[in-house]
C-alpha cells in the first residue's frame, strides 16, 4: 500500500486550505465516543494552523448505524456539505441511528433527496472506499478508533491539542514524510 493511496484517495473527503504542508489522516467512527472528543481538537488545530489538511477515512466499526452514517457523510461531499454534515454527526446528542443521521443531515442543510440519489449513483464508489479504508486500517494494525496518521507517524487513540501540535511540528521537520 502506498502513502498516496492512504492520503489521496479520490473518494475520501478532505478538508484543506491551499498551501497545506502536513496531512493528517483520521480513521474514525461516528458512534465512537473518543472520536467525538477528537473532533474539537482537530477543529482547533485547523483554526490555528492553516497549513494542515485532514483526510477523513470513515471506518464504521460500531455496526450498521455507523456504516449508514459513514455512507451518508461520504455521499454529502457531492453537494459540498461534508464538513457541516461530519460536524453534525459527531456532535449529535445520542448514539446515531437512522433518525439521528437524518436529523444531522437537516442540521447540516444537506438536501436529503439529493443525498439519496448520490448514495445510489456513487454507492459502489463509497462502498469501495470503505473497503479500502478497512484494508488500510488492518494492514497498519489499528484495532479501534480514532486512529491518526500525521505525516509518517501513526497514533492509535485520541490525543489532546498540544500532542497533536507536536505531531504536526515533527511532520514538518521531516518533509519527506509529509
Amino acid at each position: 500500500m502506498s502513502r498516496k493511496a492512504v492520503t489521496d484517495d479520490p473518494v475520501a473527503p478532505k478538508r484543506a486550505r491551499p498551501g497545506y504542508d502536513v496531512t493528517i489522516v483520521e480513521f474514525f467512527d461516528y458512534n465512537c465516543p473518543y472520536c467525538r472528543r477528537m473532533e474539537p481538537v482537530l477543529n482547533n488545530l485547523l483554526a490555528s494552523d492553516p497549513k494542515v489538511r485532514i483526510v477523513y477515512r470513515d471506518w464504521p466499526i460500531f455496526g450498521p448505524a455507523s456504516r449508514e452514517a459513514a455512507r451518508a457523510a461520504i455521499a454529502s461531499r457531492w453537494q459540498n456539505r461534508h464538513a457541516a454534515f461530519h460536524e453534525a454527526l459527531l456532535t449529535s446528542p445520542a448514539r446515531l441511528d437512522s433518525a439521528g443521521v437524518r436529523a444531522a443531515a437537516t442540521r447540516a442543510k444537506v438536501d436529503w433527496t439529493r443525498l439519496q440519489r448520490d448514495l445510489k449513483l456513487h454507492g459502489a464508489d463509497i462502498d469501495a472506499l470503505l473497503a479500502r479504508t478497512d484494508s488500510i486500517a488492518s494492514a497498519i494494525g489499528f484495532n479501534g478508533t480514532p486512529a491518526l496518521i500525521v505525516g509518517s507517524q501513526v497514533v492509535a487513540g485520541a490525543v489532546e491539542l498540544p500532542a497533536l501540535r507536536q505531531l504536526v511540528a515533527t511532520a514538518r521537520a521531516k518533509p519527506e514524510a509529509r
